[in-house]
């Protein structure tokens, strides 16, 4: 799914990038030389509807401009998508390094799932925030969502983390037949 909205992200900011692409051109065009030509088909009921309208007003070049703006900025932004890597220490000049944050769940959810009392555990990680979400074993433990903080918390610590994410415990009781 997110694939096929990145794509159609894409295919959104570049038909608005063209938009106003051709609409600056138009604009261009009609304002250095009136006499010729443009780009855009002439229409006769289109004509008609936008009489009143000049393409060198102020109005149209700011919704030409506007519109480009944001086609670059639809385009950024869905290129910019998916980027969601979380940088660690690098371990010398010119060496980046960064883990998707799968990795990180997955380590978070490894450390959790083992505690005591820990029937299943769903760990979700973001750059700024992992979230963890348990669920108890049916032993009364008062003290689970705090072992299971400290754990997740641990965890996070002993990675070489730039920014360390806040994290956050839910644990749920099981449920009784």
């Amino acid at each position: 799914m997110r694939l096929v909205i990145r794509l159609l992200t894409v295919l959104l900011g570049l038909v608005l990038l063209a938009a106003g692409a051709l609409l600056l051109t138009e604009i261009v065009l009609l304002t250095m030389f009136p006499d010729v030509t443009t780009p855009l088909p002439d229409s006769s009921s289109l004509e008609d509807e936008l009489s009143a309208v000049s393409w060198r007003s102020t109005v149209v070049r700011t919704g030409a401009a506007v519109t480009a703006v944001l086609g670059l900025l639809l385009l950024w932004f869905s290129l910019r998508a998916g980027r969601g890597e979380i940088r660690l220490h690098d371990p010398a000049e010119g060496v980046t390094v960064v883990t998707r944050p799968r990795s990180l769940a997955r380590v978070v959810g490894h450390r959790v799932r083992a505690q005591q009392g820990v029937a299943k555990a769903t760990v979700v990680a973001r750059r700024g925030a992992v979230r963890v979400t348990a669920l108890g074993d049916g032993e009364e433990s008062e003290d689970l969502e705090h072992r299971l903080r400290e754990t997740a918390r641990t965890a996070v610590d002993e990675l070489p983390l730039v920014s360390a994410p806040k994290v956050s415990v839910t644990v749920r009781p099981a449920k009784r037949d």
